[in-house]
């Protein structure tokens, strides 16, 4: 008889010969998912190391996301990380499952990665403090929207503090002060647009840009910034 192992890499090794592994993924998904033991825990995270197909690749790393035992399974990545990641595109996403999950040790996980001089880190980071972070995580996020050196990741931070608000309401005065202060000296649209699309949720007030359910923003980037101004000149 078969141990659960041998059976997973069977069927996943059956998964890479499909021409389109979508048409197998859910039965393999179903299977993977069955047990959160040690061994299975251990066989899911190596596979999330196998870049052949970028897009089953995105599948499991949403799989891990759907463990019925979402402690253990936080518990069990955050040990991955202690242990160390040398790839810098997984310990991302590792942070970014942590966040799924809502493991205790989140906050410290990207807290320890704000600063990182990678990229992808700081990404995951921004983004995960805005899922599990509070009021008192709001000035490392200010610090990130006032000089972080990618403009887009500074947009990101804005986004991130209006996702704290929607889980901490009360921060709102909080917020608009910081997004006050920093888009009166920023030039970049990426940043620009993070900055007047969170405003504008926080105030209830159209400025100028409008953002789909698919998080695509249109309208001018100038006119939005100076309304922004405007609106928030009582903060």
């Amino acid at each position: 008889m078969k141990s659960k192992i041998e059976s997973l890499q069977k069927h996943y090794k059956e998964l890479l010969l499909l021409e389109d592994s979508d048409d197998g993924i859910f039965d393999f998904k179903d299977e993977l998912l069955s047990s959160d033991e040690e061994e299975v825990l251990e066989f899911h995270f190596k596979i999330l190391k196998d870049k052949n197909d970028e897009y089953l690749q995105r599948d499991l790393f949403a799989f891990f996301s759907d463990r019925r035992d979402k402690e253990s399974a936080g518990e069990f990545l955050y040990k991955k990380y202690k242990d160390g990641i040398d790839d810098i595109g997984l310990r991302a996403n590792v942070i970014q499952l942590s966040g799924h999950l809502r493991g205790k040790h989140t906050r410290d996980i990207a807290l320890e990665n704000m600063v990182s001089l990678e990229w992808n880190l700081r990404y995951s980071s921004i983004i995960v403090l805005g899922w599990v972070g509070s009021k008192t995580d709001l000035k490392v996020l200010n610090e990130r929207l006032l000089t972080d050196p990618d403009p887009q990741l500074r947009g990101y931070a804005a986004t991130a503090m209006r996702q704290i608000w929607f889980n901490h309401p009360k921060t709102k005065d909080d917020i608009l002060r910081f997004i006050k202060d920093a888009i009166e000296e920023e030039s970049a649209q990426e940043a620009i647009e993070g900055l007047v699309i969170t405003a504008q949720d926080l105030l209830k007030k159209k400025l100028g840009l409008k953002e789909s359910k698919y998080g695509e923003v249109t309208g001018d980037m100038d006119v939005a910034k100076n309304k922004t101004i405007e609106a928030l000149k009582s903060y």
